[in-house]
């Protein structure tokens, strides 16, 4: 039988430009190899490139939080300050006092300002005055009337002194200013002996300062430059201004680095805003600011998948693209007609099967005549999954290493002043809840001896009153001498009766349940010379307060609200501890009077002791910076024995290992990304029709004429589908066309 010659080489690569040049096998492979060249060369320079800084970014963060942090705390001091005074001055509206009287009242009250004065704004008649003389030279009482001047920034003979204002009703004189002055001085900030923390008012004159004293010029300028960005720098919104800067190296190549905050609120409505103040935190670098875990890594990572990439892309050429188009052209060789050689092409996996079944199909071509072959019984194959999948195991097995390096180095260096950083931060927060729970305590003082004189109904709205001005409060009650509720504003009272009496001061009311009770208790008679005050400043040392003999005035804490003071940036978790170690407050979820979470913060709380201690823990787990400090001072509170413990994990320090290692993560991420992308296309789009065309190629070989082939894509796999069915046509045709006789009928019965 005659058959056509076999076509010219060029004629057969014209052929093969027919294929597909934006579908099929190739555009995943090409994708393949140009993704992980990208994911090498973004190994190479991210983590490859990576250098020792000089100036570690962890370093310049904690001190700008720990500026942040003393301006919040000013900030909210000021703020507190300018409300005591206008609320004690309130408490005189319907019934005024003597000049005199409302000073001794408000010293016995507050012991914070050193001198307070009662002058008339019309005339500047100084009508009463206590402590130290309030400098008043130069101020326009003229313009005063019915609202209280902002607070100000005066020089004295003693220094810049703060004047807080506010109006009181006084017998005979009326409407009069009431004037408090106290020294602008920082708030209790801990910090090393080699770190200055300063605070600045608009022209950049030191009004306060802790720590070293910067003598050389060029610290000198670097607060000076720190100043001036605080005051030209646009907040971000809901933020105040903050920020961080390194000074050059000295002589002996000593840098400094400065944190600097600005004291206002992030909306500018607070009167602190108006003063224009500036807190600077400074130090020298540590002598070895940081270090990195083998710094060739990422060039070898980059190298390493440069050669798998090439590796990658030559193993899926062979074993797949090649096959697939070797198929495409038998199958075309066969629709036209040349049928004088055998179909040669793979032996394995899916190809392999296609191939025998197109050349299954040549013979029945050349033999219309000729019986389907048997159908062979169906087995689960790799195929085109083995080859797909080892590639996989082979991106995997470069990423894996990269994707462990996400925990960290348990040996990184922590600079010394990221550590000392976390102690006084840490001692700063106790300092905080310290003065919260102790101003509690003096406004419920100040409160008392109107409330002693009040009706029922005054009282409930005096209660009312100081619960809308402060947020620290839950609820607000008075409770007789038998512990019965006489006026009560805001929530239910935790506890009344005779065992809610006691003695004055802040208590804990509960030792177990669902939320801590914390509270703050004080008598309504006036407190007796000597007594302790809550601030340990009165002279007794912190000396339990006498039992109260009639009514007291009870305010208890929102929990909220002393877990919004633990909340600070860089700090980590933070925790408010009592003498058992149980939580009570937290700034992040927890659970009432249970356990610390991390166990291993308890050897740091008993090394606490009366001074803030830190250390870096490295066993039981990823290591942590632990902190701890108690709620220091004289007064009721250091009596409860409570502490603040807090747990920064070392892998959220912005160090150069920590950095070094999240770029090796993310570049690990990035190729199995790309490995699942473009292997997944593969699968997806040529894998699986393959493996359908090969149960059809395989069926139609065995004698399936009725089933219609239809290609899914226009792609290689799609035009072996086009082919099949040419071929499926022409057999059709030939078996109409074939004699009926015994031959027939033989092969119609086999069918």
């Amino acid at each position: 039988m005659s058959t056509a010659p076999t076509p010219p080489r060029q004629h057969r690569y014209r052929r093969r430009a027919d294929m597909p040049l934006l579908g099929g096998i190739r555009p995943p492979i090409a994708l393949l190899l140009v993704l992980l060249l990208a994911v090498a060369t973004i190994t190479a320079l991210a983590v490859g490139g990576l250098r020792v800084d000089d100036t570690p970014q962890a370093v310049r963060e904690s001190h700008q939080y720990a500026a942040e942090d003393t301006a919040a705390s000013l900030r909210a001091g000021l703020h507190e300050s300018a409300t005591d005074l206008r609320r004690a001055a309130a408490h005189y509206d319907g019934a005024p006092a003597e000049p005199a009287a409302v000073l001794t009242a408000l010293g016995q009250a507050y012991r914070k300002w050193r001198g307070t004065v009662i002058v008339r704004p019309d005339t500047g008649r100084l009508l009463a005055a206590r402590g130290e003389t309030v400098p008043l030279a130069g101020l326009d009482l003229g313009k005063v009337t019915d609202t209280a001047p902002a607070p100000l920034l005066m020089p004295s003979t003693a220094g810049t002194r703060l004047l807080t204002f506010a109006l009181v009703s006084t017998k005979d004189d009326g409407r009069a200013l009431l004037v408090a002055s106290d020294n602008l001085r920082l708030p209790g900030v801990a910090t090393r002996k080699e770190q200055t923390v300063q605070v600045l008012d608009a022209a950049g004159s030191v009004l306060d300062s802790t720590g070293a004293a910067l003598t050389a010029e060029p610290d000198r300028q670097l607060v000076a430059g720190a100043r001036e960005r605080a005051a030209h720098e646009r907040p971000a919104p809901g933020k105040a201004v903050s920020g961080s800067l390194a000074g050059g190296p000295d002589g002996k190549g000593v840098r400094r680095v400065a944190g600097y905050a600005a004291v206002a609120a992030p909306d500018g409505s607070d009167p602190a805003t108006a003063l224009g103040l500036t807190v600077v935190s400074t130090s020298a670098l540590d002598a070895k600011p940081g270090s990195l875990r083998h710094p060739a890594l990422g060039l070898a990572a980059a190298g390493a998948l440069l050669a798998l990439a090439l590796l990658l892309a030559w193993y899926l050429i062979r074993t797949l693209q090649r096959p697939l188009l070797r198929l495409f052209l038998e199958a075309r060789r066969l629709t036209r007609g040349e049928l004088d050689r055998p179909v040669t092409g793979p032996r394995r996996g899916e190809a392999g099967r296609v191939t025998r079944a197109l050349e299954e199909l040549r013979l029945q071509l050349l033999d219309p005549a000729r019986p389907p072959a048997a159908a062979r019984p169906a087995r689960r194959r790799p195929g085109t999954a083995l080859p797909l999948a080892l590639c996989a195991v082979v991106v995997l097995a470069w990423s894996g290493p990269l994707l462990l390096l996400g925990g960290g180095d348990p040996q990184v260096r922590v600079p010394a002043q990221v550590v000392a950083g976390q102690r006084d931060r840490t001692d700063t927060s106790a300092d905080r809840i310290r003065q919260a729970l102790n101003e509690g305590y003096a406004d419920l003082r100040s409160l008392a001896p109107a409330l002693a004189e009040a009706s029922v109904g005054k009282a409930e709205t005096l209660l009312r009153t100081t619960l809308a001005e402060h947020d620290r409060y839950r609820s607000l009650y008075v409770l007789g001498a038998d512990g019965e509720v006489l006026a009560r504003a805001g929530e239910a009272p935790h506890r009344t009766g005779p065992q809610a009496l006691g003695a004055s001061g802040v208590l804990l009311l509960n030792r177990s349940g669902k939320e801590p009770r914390i509270a703050a208790r004080a008598a309504l008679t006036a407190t007796p010379a000597g007594e302790d005050d809550g601030n340990g400043e009165d002279g007794t040392n912190g000396t339990e307060a006498a039992e109260p003999r009639g009514p007291v005035l009870v305010g208890e804490f929102r929990t909220d609200f002393l877990s919004g003071l633990l909340t600070r940036p860089g700090l980590g978790r933070v925790w408010l501890v009592d003498d058992r170690r149980r939580v009570l407050a937290a700034n992040e979820g927890y659970s009432s009077f249970g356990d610390l979470p991390d166990g291993r913060a308890g050897a740091v709380l008993a090394g606490a002791g009366k001074e803030a201690a830190v250390d870096v823990v490295r066993t039981g787990g990823d290591p942590v910076l632990l902190a701890a400090a108690p709620l220091g001072g004289n007064g009721t509170v250091a009596r409860l024995g409570w502490s603040v413990v807090t747990a920064h994990p070392v892998a959220w320090l912005h160090l150069d290992q920590n950095r070094a290692d999240r770029r090796a993560v993310l570049a690990g991420m990035l190729g199995l990304a790309a490995a699942a992308l473009c292997l997944g296309w593969l699968f997806i789009a040529v894998g699986l029709p393959l493996r359908r065309l090969t149960a059809s190629a395989e069926a139609l070989a065995a004698g399936d004429r009725r089933t219609v082939l239809h290609p899914v894509h226009h792609d290689e796999v799609g035009a072996v589908a086009r082919s099949l069915e040419l071929i499926r046509q022409d057999l059709e045709q030939a078996a109409r066309r074939a004699p009926a006789g015994p031959a027939a009928a033989s092969s119609t019965a086999t069918r």
